[in-house]
């Protein structure tokens, strides 16, 4: 208990700082990974269902070599009925080096943090927002047992199949 306290006030002791926002990578790395354990076996997109908890939805929208492309979101209906994403997150994962870097994100209307130019002033402390608000709704989403596993893979082929027989 002492140790996991020391460490909380050395990462708000480096908060704002470079050296702290890749400690901040690191741990959604780990947490990303817990959440997504078959990363690999999943092609394009998963849904996490709990119960008394909204469907996660993963897609990956990239894959390479080292990194991994993907966006986390709840879907919610709205008033007009469409689907609002909520909160929509683009988040990078560099295998490599085990980071996992929040690059866009949305809550309702609120931009939680846009992609700036490293070089830009404030850029840091953006990155901080964005990167801390992934960390803390990854430990909730957890907490909530949310994992994607091989059972949550929707397979396109599949689907693509599905959809032909209810329209016919």
């Amino acid at each position: 208990m002492i140790t996991a306290k020391r460490n909380l006030l050395e990462m708000l002791l480096k908060r704002r700082q470079f050296t702290g926002l890749m400690e901040l990578y690191e741990i959604n790395y780990r947490l990303l990974h817990k959440l997504i354990p078959a990363l690999e076996a999943i092609s394009s997109s998963a849904v996490s269902h709990v119960s008394g908890s909204p469907d996660l939805h993963l897609r990956v929208e990239q894959r390479c070599k080292f990194t991994t492309m993907l966006s986390l979101t709840y879907y919610f209906d709205s008033e007009a009925g469409d689907a609002v994403c909520n909160p929509d997150l683009r988040i990078r994962m560099y295998h490599d080096a085990r980071l996992a870097e929040a690059m866009t994100g949305r809550s309702g209307d609120f931009p939680l943090m846009t992609l700036p130019d490293s070089g830009e002033p404030g850029a840091v402390g953006r990155k901080w927002d964005g990167n801390l608000f992934l960390e803390k709704w990854l430990v909730y989403t957890l907490a909530q047992g949310h994992r994607f596993g091989l059972d949550d893979v929707i397979d396109d082929a599949h689907e693509a199949s599905d959809e032909r027989l209810e329209t016919s």
